[in-house]
C-alpha cells in the first residue's frame, strides 16, 4: 500500500486531499469541536494543512502529537508555530509548545496506511495511535485515507482500536 500511495502524483495527492478536507470540515463532530487533534502529513499521506487552516479560522484550538519515549504527547500549536523535525522525519511541535491533556480533545484526525469499513486501520506498525485513542475519552476519531486505501478487512489484534469515522476522497462513513 505504501508503494501504491507513493506512486500517486503530487497533484493527485493535493486534489484528493482537498476533497477529504472538504468532507472533514463539514462533519458535525468537527464543527462542534473546540480542540482538534491532527497529524503532520509526510510523503504522499493525506495532506492536513487545509483542515488545520479551517480549524483556526473557526476559532478552534489545534494540537499535534510529538513522539516522546515511544508515546504520543499532545502539544497545542498555532498557525505561526514553527514545527521541528521529529521522530521518523515527521514535523512535530517544539518541546516547549504547551502540553495538552488527551481528555480535552473533541475531534481527532488520524492517519491510515489502510483502513476497513469497521474503522480498523494499519499505520506504520508502532501502535502509537492505538495507545493514544483510548485516552481520547471525549473525542470522535476520524481516519483519513484515499479511497484506494480502503481494504476489505484489516487483521486486528487485541491492542487495535477502531476509529469512529472514515473519510476518503470519495466517501464518509461512520463505523459500527
Amino acid at each position: 500500500m505504501r508503494a501504491v500511495r507513493g506512486a500517486l502524483s503530487v497533484s493527485a495527492c493535493e486534489a484528493r486531499s482537498a476533497e477529504i478536507a472538504k468532507r472533514v470540515v463539514t462533519l458535525t463532530s468537527f464543527e462542534s469541536a473546540k480542540m482538534i487533534l491532527a497529524f503532520s502529513s509526510i510523503r504522499r499521506e493525506v495532506k492536513t494543512h487545509a483542515i488545520l487552516q479551517a480549524a483556526w479560522a473557526a476559532g478552534k484550538r489545534v494540537t499535534l502529537p510529538r513522539v516522546v519515549e515511544g508515546e504520543l504527547h499532545l502539544h497545542r500549536i498555532g498557525a505561526d508555530t514553527e514545527l521541528v523535525e521529529g521522530s521518523f522525519g515527521v514535523p512535530e511541535p517544539p518541546d516547549d509548545a504547551p502540553r495538552i491533556s488527551p481528555s480535552t480533545v473533541d475531534f481527532a484526525v488520524v492517519p491510515a496506511l489502510a483502513v476497513d469499513l469497521r474503522g480498523y486501520r494499519i499505520g506504520y506498525g508502532g501502535g502509537y495511535y492505538d495507545r493514544l485513542l483510548p485516552l481520547l475519552e471525549n473525542a470522535r476519531s476520524c481516519a483519513l485515507a484515499f479511497d484506494f486505501q480502503l481494504i476489505a478487512e484489516v487483521p486486528e489484534l487485541p491492542i487495535d482500536v477502531p476509529v469512529d469515522i472514515v473519510v476518503t476522497d470519495q466517501r464518509v462513513f461512520e463505523t459500527p
